[in-house]
C-alpha cells in the first residue's frame, strides 16, 4: 500500500494537472470571446456606418447624387478601393455607369452577357443575395476592370425588376494591402444595399410623382386650350349666325358649330375614358358586328379632316369582305379612329395615311385580325417613343402648341387594346413617319345579326298620335328634345323635375302618356326616385308605360342604376338625332 503522503501528492498533481487544463480553456474561451466580440464590433462599426450613409442618403435631392453617396459609402464603410452603381439598360446588354468611387471616370458603360444576365443568384427577387468572386469570372461585365475582388448585388425597381448593380471591388495592385474577408463583408454588404435600393426607388417614385403633376399640369393647360377653341367658335358662329339674315350663311355657321361641338364632345368622352380607366371601370361590350362595315365607317368619318389638308387616305383590308366578328366594335374603331387622326395631324400636305386590316389567321370559333396604321408624316425620336402612351403627355413639349390634342387618345387606346389582350407596336423614325399596330382574336359571329355596316339617312319617322311627357329641369333641353322630334307628329307635354313628372302622371288619365323621357340629375327629385314612384302608383298603364333615362351620365353603373330603378333603356346627352329616334322608335315597338 502506498504512503499516505504519496496518495496525497498524487492526489494534489491531478488537482493541479485539472487546474492547468481549466485554465488553459478558460483562456481559449476568453480568446474566443476576444475574437467574437472583435467581430461583434466590427459588425456594429458596419451597421452604424450603414445607419449614416442611410440617413445621409434621406438627404439628397436627385438619382446622380445619390449614385455618388452610395458609392462613396462602399469604400468607405467596407474599406474596398472602389464603388459603383450600374444601371441595366432596356435592351438588357449594357451596364451604364450612375455612379462610382475611385473608379475610372472614362468607364460610361460595360457589355454584358445573356449568359451572365441568367445567373439565378444574381437575379431574383425574392433570393436577393451577394455575390463575391475573386476574381470576376470570364463572363462577368467587371472582368475588364482589372480587380482581384469584387462583390456585387443587383438592386431592383418598385416593380420587382432588375433595375442595376452595386459594385465594390479592390484591385489587383491592391490586393496585397487589403484583408478581403468576404464572409465578414457579405451580411452588412446585403444590409447596406437593401437600404439604399429601397430609398432609391423612393427617389425614382418622387421623380415620377414629381413628373406626372407636370404632365397633369400640362395635361390642364392643354385641355383649357382644347376646349376654349371649339367654345370660341361656337359662341362666334353664333353671334355670326344672329346678325347675318343670309340663310346660306346661317347655314355655314351651324354646320361650324356642329363640327366644333362634336370636337368638344370628343374631348369630353376622352377625359371621362381615362377617368374610367383610373378607376379600373373601362370594359368591353361583345356584341355581332361587320367588320367591313365599321373600316368603311371609320375611312369616311375622316376622309374630309384628310382631304382638307391635302392628305390621302388609303385603305388596304385583305379577307374581312362578309365577315361578323363579336366584340366592342365601338372601342375597337376608337382606337383606330385615335391613330388615323394622329397620322393626319403630323402628316403635312401631299403625304399618305394608311388603315391595313387583314386576316392572319381563321378557324370556325376565331379569327386573328392584325390593325396598322402608317403614315410618312414628322416621326418620333426613341425618346418620345418612350412617353407617348403615359396619360397626359405627348411625344414633344412644343407638340400641343403645334398640333394641339390632351395627350390622352394614345393611353386610352393602349388601355383598350390590353382589354382585347394586345398590345400596341409602334415603328417611328425622325422625318420618316411612324406605323401603330395591333393584332387581336375575335370570336366569329354566327347568328347573322351584325351591326356595323355604313350609315344613312334617317328617313322620317312618324309617330302621330303619340304623346311622350319630357321631364328636364332645363328649359333649353326640354326643346331641343321637342324640335328634334318635330316632324314625326308625335305631342308633348312637359315637367321640369321628378316630383312634377309624377304629379302631372297620376292626374292624368289611364293611358295617355306613350313615353317618359326622364333626365336623371333634377332639383326636388331626380330621375331615379320619380320613376320609383310612377311604378308604384296602382295604375295599369304604371307599371308598362316605357321610361327612358335622358341624361349626361353614360358610366355603366349609372345606366345599371336607372334600370335597376324601374326604366326601359337610356338616350345619351348631347343628344343625337338618329339615335334618339332609333331608340325611341324601339320603346314605341316594345310598349
Amino acid at each position: 500500500m502506498p504512503e499516505p503522503k504519496e496518495k496525497d501528492a498524487a492526489e494534489l498533481r491531478k488537482l493541479v494537472d485539472e487546474l492547468q487544463r481549466r485554465t488553459a480553456r478558460n483562456e481559449l474561451e476568453k480568446e474566443n470571446m476576444r475574437i467574437m466580440r472583435g467581430k461583434l464590433d466590427m459588425q456594429l462599426e458596419f451597421f452604424k456606418q450603414i445607419h449614416r450613409f442611410s440617413r445621409l442618403a434621406f438627404s439628397v435631392s436627385d438619382r446622380s447624387e445619390f449614385a455618388a453617396l452610395l458609392t462613396e459609402g462602399i469604400v468607405d464603410i467596407f474599406q474596398l478601393e472602389t464603388g459603383a452603381a450600374f444601371l441595366i439598360d432596356v435592351s438588357g446588354d449594357r451596364l451604364h455607369l450612375a455612379g462610382a468611387c475611385n473608379l475610372d471616370a472614362d468607364i460610361a458603360e460595360l457589355p454584358v452577357r445573356q449568359e451572365w444576365l441568367a445567373r439565378p443568384a444574381l437575379f431574383r427577387f425574392d433570393r436577393q443575395s451577394v455575390v463575391t468572386e475573386s476574381p470576376p469570372g470570364e463572363d462577368s461585365p467587371f472582368a475588364g476592370l482589372d480587380l482581384a475582388h469584387a462583390i456585387y448585388m443587383t438592386i431592383f425597381d418598385n416593380m420587382r425588376k432588375p433595375e442595376g448593380i452595386i459594385l465594390g471591388g479592390i484591385t489587383n495592385a491592391g490586393a496585397a494591402v487589403y484583408d478581403f474577408r468576404p464572409e465578414a463583408v457579405g451580411m452588412p454588404f446585403l444590409v447596406y444595399c437593401r437600404n439604399m435600393n429601397g430609398i432609391y426607388n423612393n427617389l425614382i417614385a418622387l421623380d415620377r410623382a414629381k413628373a406626372a403633376v407636370e404632365a397633369k399640369t400640362r395635361f390642364l393647360s392643354n385641355l383649357s386650350h382644347e376646349i376654349r377653341t371649339p367654345m370660341n367658335a361656337i359662341i362666334g358662329m353664333t353671334q355670326i349666325a344672329e346678325r347675318n339674315p343670309d340663310p346660306n350663311e346661317m347655314l355655314k355657321c351651324i354646320a361650324q358649330i356642329g363640327i366644333s361641338s362634336r370636337h368638344l364632345l370628343g374631348l369630353v368622352n376622352d377625359v371621362l375614358d381615362m377617368s374610367k380607366i383610373e378607376e379600373g371601370k373601362l370594359a368591353l361590350e361583345k356584341a355581332p358586328f361587320s367588320l367591313e362595315g365599321i373600316l368603311d365607317n371609320i375611312v369616311s368619318s375622316l376622309h374630309a379632316s384628310a382631304e382638307s389638308k391635302g392628305i390621302s387616305l388609303l385603305s388596304d383590308v385583305r379577307g374581312t369582305r362578309g365577315l361578323s366578328l363579336l366584340g366592342d366594335s365601338m372601342r375597337l374603331s376608337q382606337v383606330l379612329i385615335n391613330f388615323i387622326s394622329n397620322a393626319i395631324k403630323f402628316t403635312d400636305a401631299g403625304g399618305a395615311v394608311t388603315l391595313r386590316a387583314e386576316v392572319l389567321s381563321r378557324d370556325p370559333e376565331k379569327a386573328l385580325l392584325l390593325f396598322s396604321v402608317e403614315d410618312n408624316g414628322i416621326g418620333m425620336s426613341e425618346e418620345a417613343l418612350s412617353r407617348i402612351f403615359n396619360p397626359f403627355e405627348q411625344a414633344d413639349s412644343s407638340t400641343s402648341r403645334k398640333y394641339g390634342g390632351t395627350g390622352l387618345g394614345l393611353s386610352i387606346s393602349r388601355n383598350i387594346v390590353e382589354l382585347m389582350d394586345s398590345s400596341i407596336h409602334v415603328e417611328s423614325r425622325e422625318g420618316a413617319g411612324s406605323a401603330f399596330s395591333f393584332r387581336v382574336w375575335f370570336d366569329i359571329d354566327k347568328s347573322g345579326g351584325a351591326a356595323g355596316a355604313p350609315a344613312k339617312e334617317s328617313a322620317a319617322k312618324d309617330f302621330t298620335g303619340r304623346r311622350i311627357l319630357i321631364v328636364d329641369d332645363v328649359e333649353i333641353n326640354r326643346e331641343i328634345i321637342a324640335a328634334l322630334l318635330e316632324d314625326t307628329g308625335v305631342s308633348f307635354a312637359y315637367a321640369s323635375n321628378g316630383q312634377e313628372a309624377v304629379d302631372i302622371f297620376a292626374a292624368s288619365e289611364p293611358g295617355r302618356f306613350d313615353l317618359i323621357l326622364m333626365d336623371v340629375q333634377m332639383p326636388v327629385m331626380d330621375g331615379c326616385e320619380a320613376t320609383r314612384r310612377i311604378r308604384a302608383l296602382q295604375r295599369p298603364d304604371a307599371k308598362n308605360l316605357p321610361i327612358l333615362a335622358m341624361t349626361a351620365n353614360v358610366f355603366k353603373e349609372d345606366m345599371r342604376m336607372v334600370i335597376e330603378a324601374g326604366m326601359n333603356g337610356h338616350i345619351a346627352k348631347p343628344i343625337e338625332y338618329d339615335a334618339a329616334i332609333g331608340v325611341i322608335e324601339q320603346a314605341f315597338l316594345n310598349g
